[in-house]
């Protein structure tokens, strides 16, 4: 075993023991002064020290001199070379980091206070040498310390966590505990993972490998053969009628147990107070489909609920929703005259809207007056041009003010019969007709399905628009800044949005009619829903969200008066016509009972979704209305409440590349110390500490002796010649 250093050139301040040995051998001696009569008549002899040349005191010297060598020593940072004691005990140094699952699962039985009793194990298990750390995780982690070998802080972190509302995702906490132990300085890592081992909280895919050295331990807390039953989902069935919607709840109720479970009884509550229940009994990991009767619904939000009886996991026996009153959307339909005829296609679509109902108001061209634009949110000029004087200032002040227009161009709305004051809600040019009815028509090919107008039609089997064949169209070159939404076969603009200019307004083009005429689109099943999305789009009205999910986030500044791709009128609120921003504060009650003042500025306000229950929004103004404005069901993620298992074993075989062990002592003493630098060696050993601690002892013993040795100097006499 040798010794090195750090910093060899420092030794070059050896040379500084040169100094103590100058002091010892040019230092003179010290005279006492002794008051004397006159010396007049006294011979003066000149001193002269006989001892100049020699050390006198070598006690001193030696101290000196060590101390200096152990200071100079000391900052060379020497270290010693092969396996100490202080490598082989690093070798056994852990980085630990504690997995504790808190997904809502966990609340099955007492599954939780297990958790935390496993937890308080680990953290027993810490050893001084050890580092550890506390996660947290369902869908997300959350590192709740500092790495630590301290119990004690371990043990007060571990006191506040609490069982979460997530679902199990076990790549997430796993990608955590890699970040900490690759950061680590320990040799080996150990990953202990608290979990009841959900399945669907494990992706096979999502392939993550520990580093090398690292074992996972696992504690399985799942439970044999559980059961649970939980409802999965609630659909409502609206039907408008002028004293209050009529409104038919089913829900969706799921057996996850291997048993059947026999005379479930379900609880349909409104306003916490229950109105409806019913016993079903559900097959063995099966689900069934339960409908409640009709019932009438005030003409307010109002807030339900489905309950099941309690099970061992009562946190998924409970679905919330909002149901809100029906907001019908006022339609103008503007038609050609009687002798032209026309528009029976669309008065029959527009006729059959049930949820939002759609109240239709039909006009003809030259009837229309300024007034019949008071009460309405959509106009549809279908197949006329904007009409002159009073009422086409209406319709244009009407798009400036927030509403909606859909021109449909047909075979009697030539650009010659288009009024110069029409080219500011045009989205571009129109031309002449063009036939493709040689070519035995054309197809829509191209549609923009991130435009909210279409959105619904992007999911497989939603609406084939391909079956429609367009035999004439009308040309339309869009302007700059329009937003072509559809397009024919042969490129030609299809539909098309109006770009910016018309205030908060919206205008949408179609062109081409919808009479069976020009194409036969009117009686293909798409057409239904194709207009009821472009009127909607055109209204602004987006179906307000009947409940959300945990860990949804939403805007309360955008629930009302915006409507659209901003997501505008999701929220369930006390009404449709309020605009954000009018308070200046807000009241949040939380589902727990917390409450916290929001404050409304005229920004976003988002509120993230933390727990499940009801979240109400009030108004804090003096003499404010009771009823929230906002009132928002939150439920858990479904798929959380099947607690089948993946083996704990199969786990650790992926996560640690088939178990990935820790290694032997000796070998593995052996490669932390090749593994080690020379400074991490020498920072471990820490001579250099106990080199200032000798040098500060030396120069403490020198000062002592060095008064000692000056005291006893003092006490010396002169003794003059006598005369």
């Amino acid at each position: 075993m040798g010794i090195s250093f750090l910093t060899p050139l420092i030794l070059a301040g050896l040379a500084a023991l040169a100094v103590p040995v100058i002091v010892h051998l040019t230092q003179s001696a010290r005279k006492n002064v002794v008051p004397f009569p006159s010396l007049m008549f006294v011979r003066q002899i000149p001193f002269r020290s006989v001892r100049r040349q020699r050390i006198r005191h070598w006690l001193l010297f030696t101290l000196r001199c060590l101390a200096v060598v152990l200071l100079v020593a000391a900052f060379a940072r020497p270290l010693l070379e092969g396996s100490t004691e202080a490598v082989v005990a690093l070798s056994r140094a852990r980085e630990v980091v504690i997995l504790i699952d808190r997904s809502y699962s966990m609340g099955y039985g007492d599954h939780w206070e297990r958790a935390l009793e496993a937890g308080r194990r680990a953290i027993d298990g810490v050893g001084p040498d050890d580092r550890a750390t506390l996660v947290l995780f369902a869908d997300r982690a959350e590192v709740l310390n500092q790495r630590t070998a301290d119990r004690a802080t371990l043990h007060a972190r571990l006191a506040t966590a609490e069982l979460g509302s997530g679902t199990t995702r076990y790549a997430g906490a796993l990608e955590v505990a890699r970040g900490i132990l690759e950061r680590s300085d320990r040799p080996r890592g150990e990953v202990v993972l608290i979990s009841d081992f959900q399945k669907a909280g494990w992706d096979a895919s999502e392939v993550l490998q520990l580093p090398q050295r690292t074992i996972l331990t696992s504690v399985d807390l799942s439970a044999p053969d559980p059961k649970n039953i939980s409802v999965q989902d609630v659909t409502l069935e609206r039907d408008p009628r002028p004293g209050g919607d009529r409104v038919t709840i089913s829900a969706l109720i799921a057996n996850h147990g291997s048993e059947a479970a026999d005379d479930v009884e379900l609880s349909l509550e409104l306003e916490g107070e229950s109105v409806q229940s019913q016993a079903v009994s559900i097959a063995a990991r099966n689900s069934v489909m339960i409908r409640f009767e009709p019932i009438s619904l005030p003409q307010r939000v109002t807030a339900g609920a489905v309950r099941t009886g309690g099970d061992a996991l009562s946190s998924d026996d409970v679905f919330r929703f909002v149901a809100v009153p029906s907001s019908p959307i006022s339609v103008l339909v503007v038609q050609p005259n009687e002798r032209e005829g026309g528009g029976l296609y669309l008065q029959q679509v527009l006729s059959l809207g049930n949820d939002p109902v759609f109240e239709l108001e039909v006009k003809r061209g030259t009837r229309l007056t300024r007034a019949d634009l008071a009460s309405t949110d959509v106009i549809v000029l279908n197949d006329v041009p904007l009409p002159g004087g009073e009422a086409g200032r209406g319709v244009r002040d009407f798009v400036r003010e927030g509403g909606g227009l859909l021109l449909v161009l047909g075979r009697r709305t030539p650009p010659s019969v288009w009024p110069a004051s029409a080219e500011e809600l045009l989205p571009g040019t129109i031309g002449a007709p063009v036939d493709r009815s040689a070519e035995g028509g054309s197809t829509l090919s191209t549609l923009d399905y991130d435009h909210a107008a279409l959105e619904i039609f992007s999911a497989p089997r939603s609406g084939d628009f391909t079956m429609a064949r367009f035999f004439r169209f009308r040309s339309l070159q869009p302007s700059e800044g329009s937003r072509v939404i559809a397009r024919f076969g042969d490129g030609a603009a299809a539909l098309t949005e109006k770009g910016d200019g018309l205030g908060q307004g919206r205008v949408l083009v179609w062109a081409s009619d919808f009479e069976n005429f020009w194409n036969d689109l009117a009686v293909q099943p798409v057409f239904l829903p194709f207009v009821h999305r472009l009127v909607m789009y055109l209204a602004g009205y987006v179906e307000p969200e009947p409940w959300f999910e945990v860990g949804d986030v939403v805007d309360l500044a955008a629930a009302e008066g915006g409507g659209g791709e901003g997501g505008g009128g999701r929220i369930p609120g006390a009404g449709f016509e309020r605009a954000p921003g009018d308070e200046e504060e807000w009241v949040l009650e939380e589902p727990r009972g917390e409450r916290s003042v929001i404050s409304v500025e005229g920004g976003p306000i988002f509120l993230e979704l933390a727990r499940p229950g009801f979240y109400r929004v009030r108004d804090a103004s003096p003499g404010s209305s009771a009823e929230p404005i906002y009132t928002l069901a939150v439920n858990l993620d479904p798929s959380e409440s099947d607690l089948a298992t993946i083996d704990p074993a199969e786990l650790a075989s992926v996560a640690t590349a088939g178990g990935g062990g820790g290694g032997g002592g000796e070998a593995l003493a052996a490669d932390v110390a090749e593994l080690l630098t020379p400074q991490e060696r020498e920072r471990r050993q820490g001579i250099w500490w106990y080199l200032l601690s000798g040098a500060a002892l030396l120069l403490l013993a020198e000062t002592a002796l060095s008064n000692l040795t000056a005291r006893y100097r003092s006490h010396a006499t002169v003794t003059a010649p006598r005369p």
